[in-house]
């Protein structure tokens, strides 16, 4: 395998990811993360933040065992996919956002508009 083009790990899954100039893909999970455009450390939405794991060790940090809140974000399907919001630089599917839950203790308790492009869900923590 030529690893010229495998030489960074996914936020999501830790997989070795695809870097073309503008992005890093993961072809594993489908994480798709922006590199040309700046973000900002301190906005509390997913979709613009700089580091996604270390915002879901932030949620879970400021949240008590069975506290919930909302997320709600924009996902690519398989027969639609969004347009991107100015200065968006995290791109989801579903199923990496499922494993980002789990991977950081918590739990999806309901979710709305299950086909629809724009993903609503409460989270509890564990």
């Amino acid at each position: 395998m030529n690893n010229k083009n495998f030489d960074n790990h996914c936020d999501v899954c830790g997989a070795l990811t695809r870097i073309s100039v503008h992005k890093k893909i993961c072809d594993f999970c489908k994480f798709v993360k922006a590199l040309d455009k700046s973000t900002d450390k301190n906005n509390q939405n997913i979709i613009f933040a700089d580091n996604i794991n270390q915002f879901f060790k932030d949620k879970y940090a400021e949240l008590n065992h069975g506290e919930t809140f909302i997320l709600s974000l924009p996902v690519s399907r398989f027969y639609k996919k969004p347009v991107p919001k100015k200065g968006q630089v995290n791109f989801f599917k579903s199923k990496n956002i499922m494993f980002l839950l789990e991977q950081h203790g918590f739990q999806m308790v309901s979710r709305k508009s299950r086909f629809s492009s724009q993903l609503s869900m409460v989270v509890r923590k564990v």
